[in-house]
């Protein structure tokens, strides 16, 4: 009995993942290139970091202005 519920388990889930597969698209087996083009490294990349770089830098100065103020 548990083997064939286990059995039928296993069916469905199949099932249920094989209809949740878009049938319009095309797949490729090709591997995808990221870092062959320099618009992806900068804007995946390089934007994000300078981004958190900035965010940083800010809060630290916020943090500095507020312990200044504090202490006066």
């Amino acid at each position: 009995m548990r083997i064939l519920l286990t059995t039928l388990f296993s069916w469905f889930a199949a099932m249920k993942s094989f209809a949740q597969r878009p049938t319009h698209i095309p797949y490729d087996s090709e591997p995808t290139y990221f870092f062959e083009s320099w618009e992806n490294i900068v804007f995946y990349i390089i934007i994000p970091l300078v981004i958190i770089a900035l965010y940083v830098i800010w809060r630290r100065q916020k943090k500095r202005e507020q312990e200044e103020e504090d202490a006066q």
